[in-house]
């Protein structure tokens, strides 16, 4: 039997998702308002670079074999819920899992840059789903470590797989609750570089997932939230992490939220077409 759980999802509607992009647009900076030397390099090697490296290529011809792919996943659905329907399964096509869920190849080249900028020793990633997010983290700095939670063993096992075809061996996979793993994944790592959350839409437990991931950052961490303007929730949680005294500078990407911590710069948020 197959359980959809979308029904229950408590996603801003496609009107409401139209008005907030629309609004993005308006409040967007160009790079002529960029007098911060800081944002001005972000800007420029992270967001607006589009220099290709053969390493993307890679994904994305993994890519173009999923979305042929004929197999299904019977995917627990541990997060995007709302709060009464914490566990739903549900038998979902993987051509359907990356053509509406995974990351877009151009916020993957994102995470990608990112990660090739930093160089993180440690990278952690809330929500694998098929592994697409997690390939261009691992393939943007080889020597470090990513370590990628997933609630589904079965998408987790897809992933599994996707990891192996690119070749990746810098990926450590934690499969299960979040909420029941996190707590004892965190104090092995002592401090965390670059963390990607993606894996829960819901306001009470990004903000969890924050407070726990913040005693590990340093003032060089970057926090990357996908999906902000996914729900009211979501922007309700990127709101209160925006105004947490530990964080300074913000970016609105409009899909993800960029968060650093280094108190050599002053607190402002930026909204940035991407």
């Amino acid at each position: 039997m197959t359980y959809f759980c979308s029904i229950f999802r408590k996603m801003a509607s496609p009107t409401k998702t139209a008005l907030l992009f629309i609004r993005h647009r308006v409040k967007a900076r160009s790079r002529f308002d960029l007098h911060s030397p800081f944002m001005y390099k972000i800007y420029k090697e992270i967001i607006r670079n589009r220099t290709p490296s053969k390493e993307l290529w890679f994904i994305e011809n993994l890519r173009a074999r999923l979305r042929k792919d004929p197999g299904y996943i019977k995917m627990s659905d541990l997060g995007s819920g709302g709060e009464e329907i914490p566990f739903c399964r549900r038998l979902v096509s993987i051509r359907q899992v990356v053509r509406k869920s995974s990351i877009s190849a151009a916020y993957g080249e994102l995470l990608f840059r990112f990660s090739r900028m930093l160089e993180p020793e440690i990278t952690l990633e809330l929500g694998t789903s098929l592994g697409m997010s997690t390939a261009y983290l691992a393939m943007g700095n080889p020597s470090g470590q990513v370590i990628t939670l997933e609630g589904c063993e079965e998408t987790a096992e897809a992933a599994r797989k996707n990891f192996q075809h690119l070749g990746l061996s810098n990926i450590r996979q934690v499969t299960g609750s979040f909420d029941e793993v996190l707590p004892h994944l965190l104090p092995g790592f002592g401090k965390i570089d670059l963390v990607f959350i993606d894996g829960n839409h819901r306001k009470k437990p990004v903000m969890n997932y924050f407070t726990q991931c913040l005693q590990h950052f340093h003032e060089d961490s970057v926090l990357i939230i996908d999906d902000i303007h996914w729900s009211g929730e979501m922007e309700e949680a990127w709101k209160e992490i925006r105004l947490h005294p530990s964080v300074t500078i913000t970016i609105d990407l409009f899909r993800m939220g960029l968060v650093f911590f280094s108190k050599a710069l002053s607190k402002e948020n930026f909204i940035i077409r991407f």
